[in-house]
């Protein structure tokens, strides 16, 4: 198996269409940085470091720990890496993690003549689509309305809202959505764990004559993280419930293992592809829906997340893809794009590329 022969990082700064909203706040761009690897016969693989705004500089505890691993890449095997870095977990953050296991992954899957989707999980059959959620994160209620609008007139069948803006906001969102859609998509909520318990109890009649189909995350962390909490808010409130910031905790897997929640929402490129799949294997275990979802990364970052779906995504699920829509200005070309509520996957796997207006600005 050819070996590596060089290894970079490509720093980016990306413009999003329009600002992102949440309960913890917002952001207008992303920055990251693409690991780019390339083999002694010319083939290149780029794996995405892009980690969501934090406390701290997580880009920069990302991008340092990365930089200590490049000296250890010239030279090695792409699948010999990948699968020792797999199994032993590199002491790595989840960003810089899923950057090296991604850009491995994809020179390793490219040598095989392989998808990457056949690297994480080689005895699934892969499948030629995925559905896609929209995403409705407008603060304001009527640009959050015509957010919804437009995405159920472009075929999108499930709406991801954001909520914990405000009770009164939410509300009427959830009031106006219905009046306006009618029963034509299915609503997530995302509350981004904005929600005491008791508030969600509240609020819980509201949801249900809304149709709500699951609240993802809908109190903290350290509240989920409470024994029996999450069982007794969803025997009292009849509202299937999603886990997603509580899966970045060293209690996760113990989280999903013990059933207390009806599907975990899975971000592979904040954990990792590695601990993302184990998640996504004890879910499968459990009987929890898997939904895969995007952070607004390069096209480098979409591309290993689509095939992280394709491996591990529960079959008929939406997916939290048309992330990817919101990207104004990609360095990254040579990866699908949602449209009318799916995405069709390459029947040989997606494979980022450097667009060439960076390559030739190299």
């Amino acid at each position: 198996m050819t070996s590596i022969a060089a290894a970079r990082l490509v720093p980016y700064r990306l413009q999003l269409a329009a600002p992102h909203t949440d309960a913890r706040g917002g952001f207008s761009s992303r920055e990251g940085v693409l690991l780019e690897l390339t083999d002694a016969e010319g083939r290149s693989a780029l794996g995405d470091c892009c980690p969501l705004p934090g406390p701290g500089d997580p880009l920069d505890a990302a991008v340092a720990a990365l930089r200590e691993v490049l000296p250890a890449l010239a030279g090695a095997a792409p699948a010999d890496l990948y699968q020792r870095h797999t199994a032993a977990a590199w002491l790595l953050p989840g960003p810089a993690a899923f950057a090296l296991e991604s850009a491995v992954g994809f020179l390793a899957a490219q040598q095989q003549g392989l998808p990457l989707s056949a690297q994480l999980e080689p005895n699934r059959p892969r499948p030629s689509s995925l559905a896609v959620n929209a995403l409705v994160d407008a603060a304001d209620v009527p640009a959050a309305l015509e957010q919804a609008e437009l995405a159920a007139a472009e075929g999108y069948a499930v709406l991801k809202v954001k909520v914990g803006l405000g009770r009164d906001r939410d509300l009427e969102l959830l009031r106006s959505l219905r009046e306006r859609l009618g029963s034509r998509v299915r609503l997530r909520l995302d509350a981004n764990g904005a929600w005491p318990g008791e508030e969600f109890l509240v609020l819980a009649p509201a949801l249900r004559d809304a149709d709500v189909d699951l609240v993802e995350q809908p109190v903290s962390p350290a509240e989920a993280a409470q024994p029996g909490r999450l069982a007794a808010l969803r025997a009292r409130n009849g509202l299937r419930i999603a886990l997603d910031e509580s899966l970045a905790g060293s209690g996760a897997a113990a989280l999903v293992a013990a059933k207390t929640c009806d599907a975990i929402v899975l971000k592979p490129s904040q954990l990792g592809l590695a601990a993302a799949a184990r998640l996504a294997r004890t879910a499968r275990a459990a009987g929890i829906e898997v939904i895969v979802t995007g952070a607004f990364e390069s096209g480098a970052g979409y591309a290993a997340v689509l095939e992280f779906a394709a491996a591990f995504g529960s079959p008929g699920t939406a997916h939290g893809l048309a992330t990817a829509l919101a990207v104004a200005d990609d360095l990254v070309e040579g990866v699908p794009r949602p449209a009318a509520g799916s995405i069709a996957l390459p029947p040989a796997g997606v494979v980022p590329r450097l667009a060439v207006a960076r390559e030739t600005s190299r």
